[in-house]
């Protein structure tokens, strides 16, 4: 085998730096870019407009999840369970205690 001269030894060792070093300086430009959206004062305005200032990404409207389980825990506890007197939320049954005021719920 030939021995690479001194140019061609030069050559595949900026190749292996790129190789190695890209990757990364790519990732923490992604993460820097990312960081600059999240605190991007267009991004705050329109969160406070959404009413997504009390520390939630989510309006409590566009949580698809929580309003399903909100609707099936209201059917379910309309069915088997039991509403708190003090507050009015539907609980389960067999529960204790509110899930929104935490009170005591009357046993069964």
């Amino acid at each position: 085998m030939d021995d690479p001269g001194p140019y061609a030894l030069l050559g595949r060792l900026a190749v292996a730096a790129f190789v190695m070093i890209a990757p990364t300086l790519c990732f923490l430009g992604l993460v820097r870019g990312l960081e600059r959206l999240r605190d991007d004062e267009v991004i705050d305005a329109w969160a406070r407009t959404r009413g997504g200032d009390d520390g939630h990404d989510i309006a409590p409207d566009d949580d698809v999840f929580a309003v399903l389980a909100n609707e099936m825990d209201i059917e379910a506890a309309d069915a088997s369970g039991v509403r708190c007197p003090s507050c009015g939320t539907p609980n389960r049954a067999g529960v204790s205690f509110c899930r929104d005021c935490q009170r005591r719920l009357p046993s069964s």
